[in-house]
């Protein structure tokens, strides 16, 4: 896919700088390797961003009725939620997979169709994929695992956490490249970043509490819950409530706990009360959404 000319930052949207610092962002996971098997052909469902550079052989993506076609030296940014892919056998990959969205959920970059360029034009994207991909492999005993479940030291998550917003850098000037910015939302009130901030930094196996949120905010409960609604479309105890539920899916999807350590993480006092839980709002039960995420067979 042919890019256009850099069109230079004045098309890019500015914002408030603690509006920027609102963005959720956080590496799933980065891996260079060949392909595994299990990962060569199928369907997926992913609403986060990934990224491969393929280094050797070829792959094929259909997304949203278009079907693109990527060889050795070329990037593919990976079309969302759903695709199909096909690796060649002998295909070898640099990829990064991550999280990059607004508070609501919306995601800073829209990728409805896959895109393809070549690595040369933008060296610096490889670069930063590369020493995420070295970190990971150094620190964590799983280079290419679902990397927020991992244990590490502080020291290895901060080394990743340091190098994350060079590639978020260096992903934005790409897609500047293909004419792609960060979509623009309006301006989010300080007490609804400072409420952001707070249920983002408290652990999901704590229980929300309105009255603690309500008191390091210095807010009232109607006014906070229209200043919320109004940036997210939420209010806070439904926006706990999505984190609990994305991280549930993400977490049956792609790791192998078992759903007793989910629960736990989650805040549940037992595996039964997070299965009735989340049943009641995915109409499946985990075990089956769980098997269902499965890459489908390909075609």
């Amino acid at each position: 896919m042919k890019t256009s000319a850099n069109p230079g930052p004045s098309l890019e949207a500015k914002r408030r700088f603690g509006d920027w610092a609102s963005v959720r962002h956080g590496l799933m996971w980065a891996y260079e390797g060949a392909v595994p098997e299990s990962g060569r052909s199928g369907e997926w469902t992913q609403p986060d961003p990934s990224c491969w550079l393929l280094r050797k052989g070829s792959v094929e993506v259909r997304a949203a009725g278009k079907t693109v076609k990527a060889k050795a030296g070329q990037w593919v940014f990976v079309a969302t939620p759903t695709r199909w892919q096909r690796f060649s056998g002998d295909a070898e990959i640099l990829s990064v997979h991550f999280h990059f969205s607004w508070p609501g959920g919306e995601p800073v970059i829209e990728q409805p169709r896959t895109a393809v360029f070549d690595a040369a034009e933008q060296p610096a994207l490889e670069k930063a994929a590369l020493a995420l991909a070295r970190i990971v492999k150094r620190d964590f005993p799983r280079a290419a695992a679902f990397l927020p479940t991992q244990p590490c030291t502080l020291s290895a998550y901060l080394r990743v956490q340091n190098m994350l917003p060079r590639w978020l850098s260096a992903y934005l000037d790409a897609q500047a490249r293909l004419g792609v910015f960060p979509r623009r939302l309006g301006e989010i009130d300080d007490r609804v970043l400072r409420a952001l901030a707070e249920l983002d930094r408290k652990p999901l196996s704590e229980k929300f509490s309105e009255r603690a949120l309500l008191r390091a905010v210095g807010a009232g409960r109607s006014q906070l819950n229209a200043l919320f609604y109004q940036a997210t479309g939420l209010t806070p105890r439904r926006y706990h409530e999505r984190r609990r539920r994305e991280t549930a899916l993400r977490l049956l999807a792609e790791t192998g706990m078992s759903l007793k350590e989910i629960a736990l993480d989650l805040g549940f006092g037992s595996e039964s009360h997070f299965s009735h839980w989340f049943r009641g709002r995915e109409k499946i039960a985990p075990s089956a959404y769980r098997a269902s995420r499965r890459p489908k067979p390909s075609e």
